[in-house]
Formats: C-alpha cells, structure tokens, sequence
C-alpha cells in the first residue's frame, strides 16, 4: 500500500517537474503535487474515458506536429513558416514526453501513430511544395491547433484524473501560443 502512494506520488512530481516546459504554472505544479501527496493510498482518481481519450489525442497531435513541423523547418519558404516549425517541433516533443510517461503511469495505452486524417495531411504535405505547401502546411496547422485546443478545453473541463487535468491546463496556453503564431504567419 505504501509503495502505491509512493508510486503515484512519484508519478504526479514527475508530470510536475515538465509542466513549467510546457506552459504550466508553479501554481498547477504545486496543485497537482499537493494532491497527489495529500491523497490516501489508492484514492488517486483513475483517469476516465475523457482522460483517456484526450490522452490519446493529445499523443496523436503531438507526433502529427512533429512531423509537420519538421515538414515547415525543411519545406516552407518563409523564415516565419521555418521558424514556426521548429517551435512545433520543440515544443509538441517536450509535451508528447510529458504525455507518453503521464498515460504510462495512469495505464493508458496510446496509439503509436497519428490518426487517419493527420496522416492524409502528411501526405500531402510531403507532395506539396512553395507557395502551395506554405498555404497548405499553415491551413493544415491551424485547423489542428484548433482542434487541440477545443480537446484540450474539454479535459480541462470534463476529465477527473488529477495528473491529466493539470498537464492539460499546462499545454493549454502553449497550443494557444502556437495558433496565434499560425495565425500570425497567415497573415490574420
């Protein structure tokens, strides 16, 4: 019993130690590992379908992200598209560390590749080149940070397990930063 609090315990400091990394608070972090520490043995709540499924998502976004946004480094002909993609690429990596140990620690199995439509995108954006990867690649960006946030919100809203709640009130404002950069670079 005491090796479970430790257990979980451990686990939420290690989500913890990475939020500031992706856009979290001191406050959440203090939160998160105050409950945690504060919780009797075995009465951590246990993620929920919406923890789990956003957990997954947010897993599937990430890798997507990563790929395009090394597609934006190496393919995109402005320095704002290169540079956004390598913010992409940094940052959606720290955060699918952060997510891929959390969804170990909690049981969740997660999907070892973007979803369908993440794919199709690649794709295309493989094929794609100038102006016309530059419009795709920015439209495709947008619309996934879009989604991403409108997941995330929900977890934040809707979800129960501690340690997924407060890493998704942590990427919130970061995905948040990236649609604006998006937007940004679209010219909005």
């Amino acid at each position: 019993m005491r090796t479970h609090l430790t257990i979980l315990a451990a686990s939420a400091a290690f989500v913890v130690s990475g939020l500031a990394g992706c856009g979290g608070t001191p406050q959440d972090a203090a939160n998160l590992a105050a409950g945690a520490a504060a919780t009797p043995t075995g009465s951590l709540t246990p993620p929920s379908e919406q923890d789990k499924t956003w957990m997954k998502e947010i897993h599937q976004v990430n890798l997507a992200e990563i790929q395009a946004g090394r597609l934006g480094e190496s393919k995109g002909t402005t320095k704002e598209i290169k540079s956004v993609g390598k913010m992409l690429v940094d940052d959606h990596t720290k955060l699918d560390s952060q997510v891929t140990q959390a969804a170990s620690r909690l049981g969740i199995e997660l999907p070892s590749s973007p979803n369908k439509d993440q794919k199709e995108l690649m794709k295309k954006l493989e094929g794609a080149s100038g102006k016309d990867f530059d419009t795709m690649w920015l439209k495709g960006m947008t619309k996934g940070h879009e989604q991403a946030i409108e997941a995330t919100k929900k977890e934040v809203s809707d979800g129960s397990s501690q340690v997924a709640t407060a890493l998704a009130k942590a990427a919130q404002p970061q995905l948040e930063d990236h649609l604006n950069a998006l937007r940004k670079a679209q010219g909005d």
